[in-house]
């Protein structure tokens, strides 16, 4: 047996410097994401080909979210019990193990796939019909084999994460989106649309050849093991069923969604795809960079049973992700027009584009803090190697979110469909908060004077805002250059603000963020001379 904690001994580094290890890659990975879209726009538009790939790639992503996220995020809680209790040797074993029952359940679903192919794409586009549906067929037998590779990458991914290597997994997302560029230009000038499918399988690919060598710096390595006997093996086949629920629950409420919307004004399904994009973008970018590294510590502390040090942990990182998402949230709903104005409106979206997707971007950022508080929390069950509770919860919420979706798109259209996913995400955080920290018996987080205090915080944010964008003339302003330094002006007047704000209520994420920058300061070659 090892000693509990000898592994993570000596590894640990700072949580602000993963998270900003995590942030910066992720910033150019959305940058990059970005930069694809355009050229892909740029050379097959909206036409029935670039169609076709969408409805191609629909299965492709939806493995990648469920078999990707189901093995990294039960991988990193599991592993770290696993260093604490048992030997190296074993847990190599259970490494092996899962490599191999990866590579089945990967062929199998590949030769599936492959065979079924047509039956499938006859359910999800039922309105494909000769060259187009076949093209849909040809191009979704083209990518069904990331399959495999997406499942190794989680697996790579998982065991980088749990051994504190974040930077390879928080990079690889950039490679994928560099190579889908480059092979959007070189191999969809020969092959057309069926080469972006070509460059999507070889993007997938790319990711694994970039985390696989940092792999041997952990002392691990993937080799076939065929007995499947492993204790912790067995544990993460029924941790896995339950992520899997989640995200299956999930995609029925995009697919009920589009449904509904499709059926309404022309460019409703746009916009609110538009709209979700951009609220999506903090969750993924900020609140993603924060947990990750914080989720590691916290299954590290679960699994030596440190329950004090893994409350405070799961709390001050409760705190930071409300601090963090409440500026942004008051700014997507009073700034909805001016952002969208210099994001998205140039070409073919017109200010009646601007005036539809303002709506639904603004009942979107209603359920900003429920989306983002909902991403951490679920890592808290994770952590604690229970994804039961999230996958209950969010059967409730996708039953709350149908009910209201078929309730207010009646009243709201498009706006309805938004608000009732906003609300059903502030269902969720309730649950979730409910469960995982239980504020009624839990005094040490004193949940009612930081709610109180935070709400004051954004009252007075959001009239510095609302005051901002009228000072600085934002629905006025023309020009692409005038309305960023407007739109700059406005946010960070506001942010000040806000600052202040929680100085004054003495917050204690204030105090730590001044001593962080006097450290910073201290060290600087300015302060040595």
């Amino acid at each position: 047996m090892r000693r509990a904690g000898s592994t993570a001994a000596g590894r640990h580094q700072s949580i602000g410097l993963s998270a900003g290890i995590i942030f910066v890659a992720t910033l150019i990975s959305r940058l990059s994401g970005f930069i694809r879209e355009i050229v892909m726009a740029a050379y097959f538009g909206t036409s029935a080909a670039n169609d076709a790939w969408l409805m191609a790639s629909v299965l492709p992503n939806l493995l990648f979210s469920t078999i990707n996220g189901a093995i990294s995020v039960t991988l990193v809680p599991l592993m770290t019990q696993g260093d604490a209790q048992l030997s190296k040797r074993s847990v190599q074993n259970f490494v092996n193990e899962v490599f191999t029952a990866i590579v089945i359940l990967a062929a199998f679903l590949i030769v599936v796939g492959e065979l079924f192919a047509p039956t499938i794409m006859h359910i999800v586009a039922p309105g494909f019909h000769h060259h187009e549906l076949a093209l849909t067929i040809s191009m979704t037998r083209i990518m069904i084999p990331t399959i495999l590779f997406w499942g190794l990458s989680g697996l790579v991914v998982g065991i980088l994460q749990e051994r504190e290597q974040f930077f390879y997994p928080a990079v690889s997302p950039v490679a994928i989106n560099i190579v889908r560029i480059l092979t959007i230009i070189v191999l969809g000038h020969y092959f057309g649309i069926q080469g972006v499918a070509m460059g999507f399988l070889i993007a997938v690919v790319s990711q694994l050849a970039i985390t696989l060598p940092a792999l041997s710096k952990t002392g691990l390595h993937l080799h076939f093991r065929w007995h499947f006997s492993h204790p912790l093996l067995r544990k993460m086949i029924r941790m896995s069923g339950p992520f899997f629920l989640t995200s299956s629950v999930g995609t029925i409420g995009v697919i009920v969604d589009r449904v509904l919307a499709s059926s309404l004004r022309t460019g409703s399904l746009a916009a609110l795809n538009y709209s979700y994009v951009l609220v999506q973008i903090p969750v993924g970018l900020v609140i993603s960079s924060l947990t990750t590294p914080i989720y590691t510590r916290l299954a590290q502390h679960q699994s030596q049973h440190d329950q004090l040090t893994y409350q405070k942990l799961a709390m001050r990182g409760f705190r930071l992700v409300v601090l963090l998402i409440v500026p942004i949230t008051i700014w997507f709903m009073i700034l909805s027009v001016p952002i969208l104005r210099l994001i998205y409106q140039h070409g073919a979206f017109s200010n009646y584009s601007t005036r539809i997707t303002s709506g639904t971007l603004l009942f979107w950022s209603v359920g900003l803090p429920g989306f983002g508080l909902s991403f951490y929390l679920q890592k808290l069950f994770f952590a604690t190697q229970d994804t039961k509770s999230p996958a209950r919860f969010s059967i409730i919420t996708i039953l709350f979110n149908i009910v209201g979706d078929l309730i207010l798109v009646r009243f709201m259209q498009a706006d309805g469909l938004a608000l009732a996913t906003g609300l059903a995400a502030w269902l969720n955080t309730t649950l979730l908060t409910i469960r995982a920290l239980n504020p009624a018996h839990n005094s040490s987080l004193h949940f009612r004077p930081f709610a109180v205090k935070t709400l004051i915080a954004a009252a007075v944010t959001a009239l510095a805002v609302y005051g901002a964008r009228h000072l600085f003339a934002l629905d006025a302003i023309h020009g692409l250059i005038p309305l960023t330094l407007g739109l700059v002006a406005t946010v960070s007047t506001s942010l000040l603000v806000y600052l202040l704000m929680l100085t004054v209520f003495h917050f204690p994420e204030i105090r730590e963020l001044v001593a962080r920058l006097r450290k910073i300061r201290r060290k600087s070659p300015s302060s040595l001379a």
